[in-house]
């Protein structure tokens, strides 16, 4: 790897400078956002602008130009609002109910990048997104992260939508601006500096978005079509007291997320439009209206989100199926079958992948032996690491020490992110082929 041309004490001529410098900075996972910012960059000026935006405490993902939330990829750019890695809550909330209906209509309001709308695009078969947001710019990435013929609308909440959809809408989704006014200056100061007001405060409790939300769903809503809402615990009973207050809906409920702190808010609407008929003004709402259960995502995603986020974790541990089933009180049958349907490859590939990574990250920027390597990324056999990345990327670590780097520097940025990253199930290319 080359070093840049006038080496000095700002300037990160070497892994070891760069992840010097972003320790200093503050950035808590150093060593991993420097090799985020030399995969990202075209050659080392770009990579000293990187660092120094970095530095100057810019978003790492605004730097880099993309997020990675839930396992997949995502543009965004200057002045955009990342999507925080709380809200996989939702994208698994929104892809469990999109997978209960046949080629479902999915609208994401208040997008931003699209997060949601975009991996439920991915991921469900046959769905028709769209999505809504305000701001032109994080639209732009939107179209980018979006399928073909995804529908985009910009514009203000659901107003933004074209008639065409109301009544037809099986899934809404959102991650409203939920940040209560008095609590702007409490933000992180990355966010105040380097996200729009508009996509993070909403008022004085922060509810503002929500609560229009919930009055104007139930026009675009089909019957027994579902509404999901993200926002903080404290919000959640506010919500779902308004949400009780909208007669158009058959039952409201809310889930928690692991974090503690993240809270999904859902709405149906009746399965008939008989039985959406406005009740009397006269009759009181049913007490039982508003229920703290949320019929999303089956009980098990949430364990296979921990089993993954520990092979991401501690890739290096001598796993196996089994022990990996043991540790969410799961069998090692029923975790395999499931982690493949949501995430198209076994617990032991997922696994096999994270250390190849790792492991080329090393061959990449340093000089440890492959023994060495091989060891460190939780490998107990040498043949087995050679056979399994060869299996992979096409090449032998030898080989893609000498070679990788040599391709990587006269490739751009978004197509080397896109060879570094192994091709699973024994899909390289045969020597020679194509």
């Amino acid at each position: 790897m080359g070093t840049f041309g006038t080496p000095g004490p700002t300037t990160a001529g070497s892994h070891d400078a760069l992840v010097e410098r972003l320790r200093r900075a503050g950035c808590v996972f150093a060593e991993q956002e420097a090799e985020l910012l030399e995969q990202a960059a075209s050659d080392p000026q770009e990579r000293e602008r990187m660092c120094a935006r970095r530095e100057a405490g810019e978003f790492l993902e605004h730097v880099i130009g993309t997020v990675d939330i839930c396992g997949e990829k995502l543009a965004v750019g200057p002045g955009d609002f990342v999507p925080r890695q709380r809200t996989a809550l939702l994208i698994e909330a929104g892809i469990a109910e999109a997978r209960r209906r046949r080629r479902p209509v999915v609208v994401e309001a208040y997008c931003g990048v699209a997060p949601v709308a975009a991996l439920i695009g991915r991921r469900v078969s046959g769905a028709r997104v769209h999505a809504s947001d305000c701001d032109p710019r994080p639209l732009v990435h939107a179209r980018a992260n979006l399928p073909p013929g995804a529908g985009v609308h910009p514009g203000s909440g659901l107003d933004a939508l074209p008639t065409a959809l109301e009544g037809t809408v099986d899934l809404l989704v959102a991650v409203p601006p939920y940040v209560p006014a008095r609590q702007w200056d409490l933000m992180p100061r990355e966010a105040r500096e380097h996200e729009p007001i508009s996509a993070l405060v909403a008022g004085r409790d922060g509810l503002e978005q929500v609560r229009h939300l919930l009055t104007e769903a139930p026009r675009w809503l089909a019957p027994g079509g579902v509404l999901l809402i993200e926002m903080h615990r404290d919000q959640a009973p506010p919500a779902l007291a308004a949400a009780g207050r909208v007669r158009a809906y058959a039952e409201c409920g809310s889930v928690a997320g692991e974090d503690g702190e993240t809270v999904l808010v859902r709405a149906r609407t009746p399965v008939s439009a008989a039985a959406s008929a406005p009740i009397p003004a006269a009759v009181p709402a049913p007490s039982d209206a508003v229920r703290s259960v949320l019929p999303g995502p089956a009980p098990d995603l949430v364990l296979l989100r921990r089993v993954r986020d520990r092979i991401d974790r501690d890739h290096a541990q001598p796993w196996d199926v089994e022990m990996l089933a043991r540790s969410v009180h799961l069998s090692g049958g029923h975790l395999s079958r499931r982690f493949r349907e949501e995430y198209g490859e076994s617990p032991y590939s997922y696994l096999m992948t994270r250390r190849i990574e790792r492991a080329m990250a090393l061959l990449r920027h340093t000089d440890r032996s492959v023994t060495d390597i091989c060891t460190a990324v939780g490998f107990s056999s040498l043949g087995t690491f050679s056979t399994r990345f060869k299996e992979l990327l096409g090449v032998s670590p030898s080989a893609y020490r000498v070679r990788g780097a040599e391709v990587l520097d006269s490739m751009p940025p978004c197509i080397a992110r896109r060879v570094t990253r192994p091709i699973r199930n024994r899909e390289a290319a045969p020597p020679g082929g194509v």
